[in-house]
């Protein structure tokens, strides 16, 4: 008899929008918001902490704050933090991608790129990052 899995626990709701800001959905997961049909579409991504009680890093969640307190972030606001990354790992919109990255910061890009190294986007961050950052 097989055993069943049981369902993961929803931690955050991903709210995506189109340029004209019309809803494309709402998704519990990074993998749903990669998976939607209409990510290619998607401008901008709201992304709220929804778990039980407050925000607990993961073992890969407090890798990517690491990364990002070790490029430069500041320490102690570990939970806003990892809010900016998880949303940075989300889809930005082509046309705005150099301004967007600017506004997240190397720090914020190399935690996306250390908690989604396979992200949709990565291949971009990474070639921002060489542009953006001293070597």
């Amino acid at each position: 008899m097989a055993v069943e899995k049981p369902e993961p626990k929803i931690r955050y709701q991903f709210t995506c929008t189109a340029a004209d800001g019309s809803l494309i959905g709402k998704f519990s997961s990074l993998d749903e918001v990669w998976a939607s049909t209409r990510y290619m579409h998607i401008a901008d991504c709201q992304v709220a902490y929804v778990g039980p009680g407050p925000l607990v890093l993961t073992p890969e969640e407090a890798a990517a704050v690491n990364a990002a307190v070790a490029a430069g972030a500041p320490p102690g606001q570990a939970a806003e933090l990892c809010l900016r990354i998880v949303r940075a790992c989300t889809r930005t919109d082509h046309r705005t991608l150099a301004a967007s990255l600017s506004a997240y910061g190397v720090p914020v890009v190399k935690g996306a790129l250390t908690l989604a190294p396979l992200a949709p986007q990565a291949a971009l961050f990474t070639r921002w990052l060489k542009t953006s950052s001293p070597q």
